[in-house]
């Protein structure tokens, strides 16, 4: 078992340093990777790092362990929490925080007693680990799941649609959780078991101890249906409220933990919500169409319809199979793939067909896509009477060929800068708003997506993609600049100072300041 990851949270950094020199980590199985002066720090802390504890102290500046404790609880609900305090605050605290701190310590820390809580953590996550790793308990949940019948009625469901009676018939049969709710939305898990890490469980295993790790993951939070198919995981959900948000950071948790526990990579397509039963196979057909973009935005992750249409507005809705085929391999394919794809198309009805005759059959499954697409017929094709010439006269196979291969390749080209340009002028609005809105101490992430009409998660993986700096880092330059600027050319108080650009803290906009230029503002000043 590898070492579980912790990090201490003390304001005081002989404290900190003091308890990591206490304990003999490795021998109790955990690594300090990272420490933090105050919650907030903490809190930008952990959205980057895979930690399974965090040990924090109760009293400290800007945002208490009370605090940080709540708010983890929300965030990273398979986080443990130890929390050190002193003696007058150690009943408050344990009426205060009861949702995910395992332990507490009394103040002053003693080595022996911090082992001992140490050990009995490690104890409890791997049991956890166990649990989900248990071969004998998932091969019965495996035998114990969803009768045949209920689980293919969830499948038609999702793949098309349904005769309402029958539907309602049939959702009542089957006592569907998802009936109830305001919103309900479809999502399709993608499981590849990763080259570089041998799974922790047999492959028709994997995918049960998934289904369970999705199941816990969404419990008292929604309604949820979860189906094992033959190559994905098909997730119904119903909620009260637009569940986007939710839905996206939940499983995002459960894709990080699919990679630690299991060693294996989940990727998760999301269809938009929609308001009963009979739409869901909309928004699954939405969610299947989301995760053809892992090849764009990667693997690992929960992916959002929306996010990506902005980008590209080609889901395609009742168009053949070949059309999708081709579709798909333009819009994610190499260039071999696409080469291969133009050959194969090309080969049917091959003896039966004159070379011409092949090449208006393929040209007719191209110039749907380039309408639907609203990429341009003769940007793509080029001038009419040229690509209708190369198809009246007796043009050689191979030259028809790379004509159709270039129109091919133009379109995806054509769409690979269409996601760049557009993604690059999601960033500038952003851009642009936070600058517009940076004074503001209430600008959050939530608000500024809210204002995108985009996910969080998208929002942060394109945001330091083309900045190089997450959402947090760049308000924090942007009030830093200004601040800056208010100093050399206003007399204002530092309190002051701090509510024009965003702090209603003046005592946190000292600690940044100083974190950030080595003084204190009023020094700066001098």
């Amino acid at each position: 078992m590898s070492l579980y990851k912790i990090m201490i949270v003390d304001d005081e950094a002989e404290v900190r340093q003091a308890i990591a020199r206490k304990i003999d980590w490795r021998a109790v199985g955990f690594e300090i990777v990272a420490d933090a002066e105050n919650g907030r720090d903490a809190l930008e802390k952990v959205e980057t790092l895979d930690l399974d504890v965090v040990l924090t102290d109760i009293k400290m500046p800007f945002m208490d362990g009370l605090e940080l404790g709540a708010e983890l609880s929300r965030r990273k609900p398979n986080l443990k929490l130890i929390v050190f305090s002193g003696f007058d605050e150690f009943e408050y605290a344990k009426e205060a925080i009861k949702l995910n701190v395992v332990e507490y310590v009394l103040k002053p820390v003693n080595a022996a007693e911090l082992t001992a809580i140490l050990d009995r953590v490690r104890k409890v996550l791997d049991e956890e680990i166990e649990q989900r790793r248990n071969i004998s308990q998932l091969t019965q949940a495996y035998q114990e799941s969803l009768p045949l019948l209920r689980e293919k009625f969830l499948q038609d469901l999702m793949r098309g649609p349904m005769d309402p009676r029958v539907l309602e018939a049939q959702a009542e049969r089957f006592a569907l959780t998802v009936r109830e709710g305001a919103y309900k939305v479809a999502a399709v898990c993608d499981i590849v078991h990763s080259g570089e890490r041998r799974p922790a469980l047999s492959a028709e295993l994997v995918p049960v101890s998934v289904q369970q790790m999705l199941s816990d993951a969404l419990r008292d939070r929604c309604q949820s249906e979860i189906v094992l198919g033959v190559s994905s995981i098909l997730i119904a959900t119903s909620w009260e409220r637009d569940p986007v948000e939710s839905l996206m950071r939940i499983l995002g948790e459960v894709c990080t933990e699919c990679e630690r526990i299991l060693g294996v990579t989940l990727t998760v397509g999301i269809g938009r919500p929609c308001q009963n039963l009979e739409e869901l196979c909309r928004s699954c057909g939405e969610a299947r169409a989301a995760l053809e973009y892992r090849a764009v935005v990667g693997m690992g992750k929960p992916i959002y319809i929306q996010d990506m249409e902005r980008l590209d507005r080609t889901v395609p809705e009742g168009d053949s199979h070949r059309e999708q085929q081709l579709l798909s391999v333009i819009k994610f394919g190499s260039q071999e793939q696409i080469a291969a794809m133009v050959d194969k198309l090309l080969a049917e009805g091959d003896g039966e067909w004159s070379d011409q005759s092949r090449a208006i059959g393929m040209l007719g499954t191209l110039l749907p896509v380039i309408q639907r697409c609203r990429l341009g017929e003769e940007a793509m094709l080029g001038p009419r009477g040229m690509w209708l010439g190369l198809l009246a006269e007796d043009t050689p196979m191979e030259e028809l060929r790379a004509w159709l291969l270039s129109v091919c390749l133009n379109m995806s080209g054509c769409m690979d800068q269409r996601r760049v340009s557009t993604a690059k002028r999601l960033v500038e609005e952003a851009e642009r708003y936070i600058r517009e809105n940076y004074p503001d101490s209430g600008l959050s992430v939530d608000r500024l997506c809210d204002h995108l009409h985009i996910s969080q998660s998208y929002f942060s993986t394109i945001f330091k993609q083309e900045t190089g700096r997450s959402y947090v880092q760049y308000l924090t330059d942007v009030r830093m600049e200004h601040a800056v600027e208010l100093l050399r050319t206003t007399d204002d108080k530092t309190y002051m100072v701090a509510e024009k650009v965003g702090y209603d803290e003046p005592n946190y906009f000292s600690y940044v300041f100083k974190k950030r230029f080595g003084v204190s503002p009023s020094q700066f000043r001098k």
